[in-house]
């Protein structure tokens, strides 16, 4: 894969916002509380992240439903159609004082289990008690006002199961114009947060005209090659691979805290990995959780020089 076919990514929002200031704890809308509460340190993350690279900068939608921000900022929902609006608005502001041309915003479409702010997404077994037409139209309002803000494309990221993705891909078939990856969560080298296997929920999806790159976000360096790894025919990807990993460390949810303070710097193995997985056909890289935009810099530097 050739340095030159590879779109970079932007990093961990998350980490961005919190290195800046702003405190996420006890937050519900995640990334989306710094929309209402602090768009200023919201702009400044993102040209943080194009300074350091990025083409692609995904807006602070991950976590946000009209249900959630009516119950989190008691507003109307109106004002919560604007508020997921707003998210794109600030991407762009963060593109045009960043004075760069060519960088695209993609759209964030977390998954349903994001939104009950437990830790779901990262297991995705509520989806056994949702029926495909009620994830469709949960998942209707966020998407509709993305596009409404006309987002180059949309990132399906960080889904637990084959179920919900196809039900939000079937979604997006009645928008034919739009463009969007599929990025699961993975909880081991074999298989999605819910137990699908990867090499099963790959080949659903490969033919999908609207899927410009399908891969995994917000799951361990090493475990991603293993995964891709799984999906090749005759040694190659069929569908262009998308991934966005969190540094090495893993997420303890016990504890709410990161595990595997060995000594050694979490970043390594994703820098380790990354020739690896634009030989496999990864042409949409970047980073997730505890990727920072001074991380993003050597990600970039790492693929230039490859």
């Amino acid at each position: 894969m050739s340095k030159h076919q590879i779109k970079i990514l932007d990093g961990g929002l998350s980490t961005e916002l919190v290195s800046l200031g702003f405190s996420l704890e006890n937050c519900k809308l995640w990334t989306g509380k710094a929309i209402a509460e602090r768009p200023d340190l919201l702009k400044q993350a993102h040209l943080n992240f194009i300074k350091s690279g990025a083409e692609v900068i995904t807006t602070a939608s991950y976590q946000l439903s009209i249900e959630l921000i009516i119950q989190e900022l008691n507003c109307s929902e109106l004002q919560a159609r604007n508020l997921i609006k707003k998210s794109v608005q600030i991407v762009r502001e963060a593109i045009s004082e960043a004075n760069k041309q060519n960088i695209l915003i993609a759209g964030s479409i977390g998954p349903y289990g994001a939104c009950l702010c437990d830790g779901s997404e990262f297991r995705g077994d509520y989806v056994h008690n949702l029926s495909e037409e009620f994830l469709i139209e949960w998942h209707r309002p966020r998407l509709e006002c993305l596009l409404e803000e006309k987002v180059d494309l949309i990132a399906i990221e960080t889904f637990p199961s084959i179920k919900e993705a196809n039900a939000v891909l079937k979604l997006i078939s009645n928008y034919p114009e739009i463009k969007a990856w599929l990025a699961f969560s993975c909880k081991n080298e074999n298989e999605l947060s819910v137990g699908d296997k990867f090499s099963s929920a790959y080949p659903l999806f490969e033919k999908n005209q609207q899927l410009i790159a399908i891969g995994i976000n917000c799951s361990l360096p090493n475990d991603i090659t293993s995964l891709l790894e799984s999906v090749l025919k005759d040694g190659k990807a069929t569908k262009p691979f998308v991934v966005y990993s969190n540094d090495a460390k893993r997420w303890n949810e016990t504890n709410s805290e990161y595990d595997g303070d060995d000594g050694k710097d979490p970043i390594q193995p994703v820098l380790e990995n990354i020739p690896k997985w634009m030989e496999l056909g990864a042409t949409f890289i970047g980073g997730c959780c505890k990727i920072s935009s001074e991380h993003l810099k050597m990600i970039k530097n790492l693929i230039e020089n490859f």
